[in-house]
């Protein structure tokens, strides 16, 4: 996994101020704003995931095979946290735009089927072809490695099976050697690069302490390095589409 990634380029920089609109609803700005911060955590985490990746995957001979089994079992875990992270960017990315995603059963974490049908949404919402993010997410690479990203974030659900069980719902799954994660990762990262541009070309630029269009009153927003700002991540560490 390469240290640097389109994502870490210096012209991704928090907008000096966001906005609320009157219904107490998060602004396009302020949506932005919560997606850059996201980004700036999936950065920080990557590391980490790529060292994980490593350890599921070794073959060392002096590596126990309980060691790998047990790394793979972390990794599948941290991959399904990283994914939960990756998904909320593209939610508030979306509503940049004003396109929301069909939280139907977001509150309902498995259904009968054992299906997880928000997951699907955010992804089905991409793939419209009225959707802005459509050329840069929702087709193409990007989208296709989205979708393989999705299908290693299930592979948690084998975590704390038996092993007949688990030999039954790996059926159709692929094993960890045949993602490559590094074009998952640096395809996802283009594209949410290639919204953000576009997302950031939506936003009207703020002046002064209103904002001309809209009446919108500013708020500044916190440095990168100050705790102030960053609270809705913590907030929604129970993320509900999990």
């Amino acid at each position: 996994m390469p240290k640097e990634t389109p994502l870490h380029a210096s012209r991704w920089a928090i907008p000096s101020s966001t906005t609320t609109d009157p219904s107490g609803d998060p602004s396009p700005s302020q949506e932005l704003a919560r997606f850059m911060k996201i980004v700036a955590r999936l950065k920080w985490k990557l590391p980490f995931l790529s060292e994980a990746y490593r350890l599921a995957t070794t073959h060392a001979a002096d590596v126990a095979p309980d060691d790998v089994a047990y790394a793979e079992i972390m990794f599948k875990i941290d991959f399904h946290e990283y994914y939960a992270l990756l998904e909320r960017a593209i939610v508030h990315l979306l509503a940049v735009f004003g396109v929301s995603v069909d939280s139907q059963f977001q509150k309902s974490h498995v259904l009968r089927n054992g299906s997880h049908r928000y997951h699907a949404n955010v992804l089905e919402a991409l793939r419209k072809r009225t959707c802005p993010l459509y050329p840069v997410l929702g087709k193409g690479l990007a989208q296709d490695q989205l979708r393989l990203a999705k299908q290693l974030r299930n592979q948690w659900k084998t975590a704390d099976s038996t092993e007949d069980e688990r030999q039954r719902l790996e059926q159709d799954s692929w094993s960890l050697e045949s993602y490559d994660l590094e074009v998952m990762l640096n395809a996802i990262f283009g594209g949410l690069e290639e919204g953000y541009a576009l997302a950031q070309a939506s936003v009207p630029a703020k002046t002064g302490q209103m904002d001309v269009d809209s009446n919108e009153k500013v708020v500044d927003t916190s440095p990168w390095n100050t705790e102030t700002g960053w609270d809705f991540i913590v907030d929604a560490m129970d993320w509900e589409a999990v």
